[in-house]
């Protein structure tokens, strides 16, 4: 069978190269002093006698360079040049972390910068991360190579012990990396941590801060006896649905709401000469989405949709279930009439002070946090209230909503710069719930329902406007100062880590 005709020509061109660069031999045939090459082109159709074996190895290269420019095929193919993806352990590791993150308390714009940032540290810069409230996904490589996962986001918040541990332990990462199996061992080990305190402590913790929040809102002696008795029986409510299981702790809210709404307007009356309605907010501040309604206005602020509309369902969801089991205690008992004046038991202005303290001991036995955090925390609390109490003084509560909310992550990240101190993530937290939003919401929503007033109507619209404010203060005053600290050796740091640990698996492997 003829061979193509391009073919045919290249084989041409090669022979002709070849019979060009091919030595003439010096001896002669049998026949005569003519030699054998002159003897062979006085006689075609013969073939050409091959390279001698004598041939220098630079006339041989030099017809190799001839013979690679008329054969395109032996043209290099291109490698690839994109770098690989990571590990699939690396990948759940990040996944691990940015769940975490998530159960901090952190905006789903933190958690996805961290576990960026992180994955580069380890050397990898394709790896992007997408978090919502409800999970993360991890994308590692460039398309058509690239490997998506998820991860949802399991289990309750973290508390403030917890909290603490993850980001220390995720500041140590960026200066000694480890394997991604030591990294999830370690994550591991930090959700199964024990609370700090035990039951008796974390009980009282969670009195006092319905007593210090009951001073900032209600200050009144009697009605500071009865924020007592009633936060006494929603923390052991709450402790006893930790250990019934998810169920109880699904009808938690209502459940409290409804036992807070009947105590209160059984006693509240001929006992502590108190409208019920005004100590209904305090003993429920566990489950006030003040926290989750400011995020989701930020968070919608920033771009992040989904997440932010997210949040803040969530959060009405909260009030409209608070605002059910107010509804059904109510119908359960009638209000009894007041006993007596209550203004004469009221407490003067260093009572919101002291509503500050309580409010942050609370925090640190309910939430089993450090006593070394105490006063980093009491420092926080007093910074916003300042800020909020100087500029509702000039400019009405708004102006000091939106005050307290700028004071609040600049005292938190000036703070955390000092290495004594508690991650910005402990202190912050309380902070929100100490502007209480979300009581504001509460209130509106219980004066509509239960007291058919229509000053509830504009009490939901001032929590409404007062959520708003707040998210714009913190807004302005995170973008005052710079992101999360990041500890003095950088990335830098992190790949020389990685390189002397001699962990392959660790490494990207070499580009070809």
């Amino acid at each position: 069978m003829a061979a193509p005709p391009g073919v045919r020509q290249v084989s041409r061109a090669a022979q002709d190269v070849a019979m060009a660069d091919a030595p003439t031999p010096v001896q002669g045939d049998a026949e005569g002093d003519v030699p054998a090459a002159e003897a062979r082109r006085e006689r075609p159709g013969l073939p050409r006698r091959a390279t001698p074996r004598h041939a220098s190895a630079s006339a041989a290269r030099h017809r190799l360079r001839k013979l690679r420019a008329l054969l395109p095929l032996a043209a290099e193919v291109p490698v690839s040049s994109e770098p690989p993806p990571p590990p699939q352990e690396l990948i759940a590791f990040l996944r691990a972390v940015g769940t975490a993150l998530i159960r901090a308390g952190e905006s789903v714009a933190d958690v996805q910068d961290a576990v960026n940032r992180l994955g580069t540290h380890y050397g990898f810069t394709t790896v992007h991360t997408f978090a919502v409230p409800t999970g993360v996904f991890v994308r590692a490589g460039r398309a058509p190579d690239s490997v998506i996962d998820f991860a949802p986001v399991q289990g309750p918040n973290l508390r403030f012990d917890q909290i603490d541990r993850l980001y220390r332990f995720l500041d140590e990462l960026y200066v000694h990396p480890v394997s991604p199996h030591e990294g999830a061992a370690e994550l591991a080990e930090i959700d199964a941590m024990k609370p700090r305190y035990g039951l008796w402590p974390r009980l009282l913790g969670y009195v006092v801060m319905t007593m210090g929040l009951g001073l900032l809102t209600l200050p009144n002696t009697m009605a500071l006896a009865g924020y007592a008795v009633l936060g006494a029986f929603v923390g052991a409510l709450r402790e006893a649905a930790q250990l019934a299981g998810r169920v109880m702790s699904l009808a938690l809210p209502v459940l409290a709401a409804v036992l807070v709404t009947a105590i209160a307007y059984r006693y509240s009356g001929p006992l502590l000469g108190e409208d019920p309605t005004k100590l209904l907010i305090p003993p429920l501040l566990a489950f006030l989405p003040g926290s989750a309604l400011t995020m989701g206005t930020i968070e919608l602020a920033t771009g992040s949709i989904l997440s932010g509309a997210s949040r803040l369902v969530y959060g009405l969801n909260v009030l409209v279930l608070l605002a059910f089991g107010i509804a059904i205690g109510h119908q359960l008992v009638t209000a009894h009439p007041l006993g007596k004046d209550a203004s004469v038991d009221a407490l003067g202005a260093w009572a919101a002070w002291a509503g500050v303290v309580l409010l942050g001991l609370g925090y640190v036995l309910n939430y089993s946090a450090s006593l070394r955090t105490l006063p980093w925390l009491l420092l926080v609390l007093c910074i916003a209230k300042i800020g909020q109490e100087l500029a509702g003084g000039l400019a009405g509560p708004l102006f000091g909503a939106f005050a307290g909310g700028v004071a609040l992550p600049l005292a938190t990240r000036l703070i955390e710069r000092n290495r004594h101190a508690p991650p910005a993530q402990v202190v912050f937290l309380p902070g929100f719930w100490m502007l209480v939003p979300g009581s504001l919401g509460l209130t509106g929503v219980g004066l509509l329902l239960v007291d058919r007033k229509s000053g509830g109507l504009d009490t939901t619209a001032t929590a409404l406007l007062t959520v708003v404010a707040v998210a714009l203060g913190v807004l302005v005053g995170a973008n005052a100062l710079a992101g999360r600290r990041v500890p003095a050796a950088g990335a830098e740091a992190g790949t020389e880590a990685i390189a002397e640990a001699d962990r392959p698996e660790l490494r990207p492997p070499p580009h070809s």
